[in-house]
């Protein structure tokens, strides 16, 4: 379909990607149809700790001020500047993300976030959400979208001019493209799950621990962390392997009891149970979450449907980039659109060429990052590459800046940050080769290398 003849845009999916999505096409004049196979979350009361909170980075606040809402959610984010590792002994150490105090991550609650997104979206005038609307089956010939409505699953359908799969992990509509191109979709689960437990506010309304940081109690094969709120609470998350085993006899199959959940909670993170006063309940009643990895090789099909966010690649948790790489889909697709094409096959075909290798890569850094979350920040080594990481950083600001940075605080393609982060990493490892201190690097070979092998770095 040409884009000059689209009547409406129609989106299934209203979580963070979809929703973002309906309001940029909103503020672009387009008529949007949004669905979403759960009841509206506005109406309901809070579940409880069923996911990981939010850290919101340079990609996801890019979209937010393209959308208009930057300062909307800033008012309802912590600002995050480092992480503060517990290590079993008792010891607390401080980690800064980078040399600047600009370096910060933005934590958010999800049920917030998309509460701002949802109500932005319905205010624009332009957006129709249709909630408990799940897809069963599409008619690509007619265009023709059927959906069950409701407790008792009542049959609606919906025509459609353009179509975009923002339904997540699982979604139905990566599946009906699939049936149609017969190219799968790699999809890999991670052997550890999640459980999200609560650290609530003291009596007088204020934090029991540092606000300014990210906590992580890392246990090599396991780890617990905690993100702020604004109201002065955490949310904590414990990240262990789904079934123990003979390295490792911990898992949340063998957690299957009170007696046994606490003794492990005491055994490994005896200051942060202090802090959970409800660590029997919500381990009795929040599920154990499940964490995988998708990476789909087609976006879309043709002109008729394009793929975004998880449901065209999904990833662990742990680099904190699931909602900021949705947003950036987001950002670029509009980018491509305000280019001047006049169809969206081509539009379609150009996200996918632009995104995909740098989500894949992405990917990648996301398995990554767990190893090193979990466990290499618990070692010496690891501070003295960091310290090291950070002089450099000082020295080179416009060239040498951390794989993590680059990611996190600014808008660099993934794959070139997944790239530079090898090189740099090489020269981390020849100048720390047989030194155990700061001191004895050699500076001058570091500009030298640093000369040599890295480009200065460009923003968008």
């Amino acid at each position: 379909m040409q884009i000059a003849d689209t009547r409406t845009i129609t989106i299934v999916g209203a979580g963070m990607a979809g929703t973002l999505l309906a309001i940029l096409f909103a503020r672009r004049g387009f008529s949007v149809e949004l669905f979403e196979q759960h009841s509206d979350p506005r109406l309901q009361e809070p579940m409880g700790r069923q996911s990981v909170d939010l850290a919101l980075g340079e990609r996801a606040r890019h979209a937010l001020a393209m959308s208009g809402l930057l300062d909307q959610v800033d008012a309802l984010c912590t600002p995050v500047h480092g992480r503060m590792v517990h290590y079993r002994s008792g010891e607390v150490l401080t980690q800064p993300y980078g040399n600047s105090d600009s370096d910060a991550l933005y934590s958010i609650r999800r049920d917030r976030l998309r509460q701002c997104l949802l109500d932005a979206a319905e205010n624009s005038g332009k957006v129709r959400l249709f909630f408990n609307h799940r897809l069963r089956d599409i008619d690509w010939e007619i265009q023709r979208l059927s959906f069950s409505t409701g407790n008792e699953g009542q049959a609606a359908d919906k025509t459609f001019d353009v179509l975009f799969g923002a339904d997540g992990p699982v979604s139905s509509l990566r599946r009906a493209i699939q049936k149609v191109t017969g190219e799968e979709a790699d999809e890999t689960l991670l052997d550890s799950g999640y459980k999200p437990f609560s650290i609530p506010a003291d009596e007088h309304g204020t934090f029991r621990m540092n606000p300014d940081v990210l906590h992580v109690w890392p246990r090599g094969g396991y780890m617990l962390i905690a993100f702020p709120d604004i109201e002065g609470s955490f949310s904590a998350v414990l990240f262990l392997p789904r079934q123990g085993d003979h390295k490792m006899m911990w898992g949340f199959e063998q957690l299957d009891s009170w007696i046994r959940q606490r003794a492990f909670m005491r055994a490994n993170f005896p200051d942060a149970v202090e802090l959970m006063p409800e660590l029997e309940r919500e381990f009795r009643e929040n599920p154990v979450g499940l964490l995988g990895t998708v990476r789909c090789r087609q976006w879309h099909l043709g002109g008729q449907a394009l793929l975004i966010g998880d449901a065209a690649h999904a990833m662990v948790p742990f680099h904190g980039q699931g909602v900021n790489s949705a947003f950036e889909d987001c950002t670029t697709l509009m980018e491509i659109h305000d280019a001047g094409h006049n169809d969206w096959e081509t539009v379609f075909g150009e996200l996918q060429k632009q995104r995909k290798h740098n989500t894949d890569a992405l990917a990648d850094m996301s398995l990554d990052a767990y190893q090193t979350m979990r466990e290499s920040v618990r070692h010496r080594d690891f501070m003295l590459r960091k310290a090291l990481e950070r002089e450099l950083e000082r020295r080179h600001p416009e060239r040498f800046v951390a794989r993590y940075s680059l990611v996190m605080f600014h808008r660099m393609p993934y794959a070139e940050a997944y790239e530079r982060g090898k090189t740099q990493s090489s020269i981390l490892d020849e100048l720390l080769d047989g030194h155990e201190k700061l001191t004895d690097v050699s500076l001058e070979q570091a500009d030298r290398l640093i000369g040599e092998r890295l480009d200065r770095i460009t923003t968008p």
